[in-house]
């Protein structure tokens, strides 16, 4: 084959390795998933949301650990290292919390992860601000409040916010 130059171009034929992996190679309809894939899936979120509880039991305690370990460091290396694993955290409680309907605790762990993500982690700030988070998110996970709508979690959501507006 040669383009408008003349020069000769060389056309390959690409493998779908997601539609291998889907069990779709010989699938030529497009935008289709093999009902089995779909079982499959489904499957192991049931199996991920009946270990939820677990999970983001040990990611609070993970996440406690981690500030009771950084709260009072001065800027450092070490301090931002553990900022790093606590946002990682913060991100995990999210994920699986959305996914398994603790919409509450993943809110909040959103909220956490966004403030260390974004804000300059000041002292004074961040010791009213990451402790409020925590809190909440505790409150509401030993609660087991998952709706974010609740008028309980509704009041976690203002605790939150005024410690916030107070301490930015």
């Amino acid at each position: 084959m040669k383009n408008s130059d003349e020069e000769e171009v060389q056309v390959f034929k690409r493998l779908n390795r997601m539609k291998i992996k889907m069990g779709r190679e010989k699938d030529a309809r497009p935008g289709r998933i093999d009902e089995k894939a779909i079982e499959e899936a489904d499957a192991m979120l049931v199996a991920l949301c009946a270990e939820c509880p677990n999970a983001i039991g040990g990611y609070l305690s993970e996440l406690s650990k981690n500030w009771e370990e950084m709260r009072d460091l001065p800027e450092s290396s070490e301090r931002q290292n553990i900022s790093d694993v606590m946002f990682t955290t913060a991100h995990e409680i999210k994920d699986i919390g959305s996914m398994c309907g603790y919409d509450l605790t993943a809110y909040f762990a959103e909220s956490l992860r966004d403030y260390i993500q974004h804000t300059e982690l000041n002292m004074d700030a961040q010791r009213v601000i990451i402790q409020a988070h925590l809190d909440a998110m505790q409150v509401a996970f030993k609660e087991n409040i998952k709706d974010d709508e609740s008028p309980l979690a509704e009041e976690l959501k203002k605790v939150v916010k005024i410690a916030i507006e107070k301490y930015r």
